[in-house]
């Protein structure tokens, strides 16, 4: 157990709970990878099943088109703007490199 395991950390929320998604990397070709996956998602939901819990549906990238409608308040529309100004972007670029910044010191996954 003390081997030096590669893995990856994300965390979802969904209908406002959280949720860690970790993904463990150790087979030695994709196809027995995803067999290893199979059988631990299987796994899981059996073990769902059996505590009587919801299984957790899968969040789809592609339900999300990237258009957010976001309001803020006129103090921090003016702080990003100047912002964006001083880094020659868009407000919408901007705003994209600072929630980057800020799901970086969440430790969630960026991109």
């Amino acid at each position: 157990m003390s081997l030096n395991w590669s893995f990856t950390i994300e965390q979802e929320i969904h209908k406002g709970k959280h949720y860690y998604i970790i993904r463990v990397t150790d087979a030695a070709t994709v196809e027995e990878g995803m067999k290893e996956i199979q059988e631990a998602t299987e796994g899981a939901i059996k073990l769902y099943l059996k505590n009587k819990e919801p299984v957790p549906e899968p969040i789809r990238k592609e339900q999300f088109k990237g258009n957010i409608a976001y309001r803020t308040t006129s103090e921090r529309h003016y702080h990003i703007a100047k912002a964006a100004k001083e880094m020659h972007k868009s407000i919408s670029k901007t705003l994209d490199e600072l929630i980057d910044a800020g799901l970086e010191k969440l430790n969630l996954s960026v991109h």
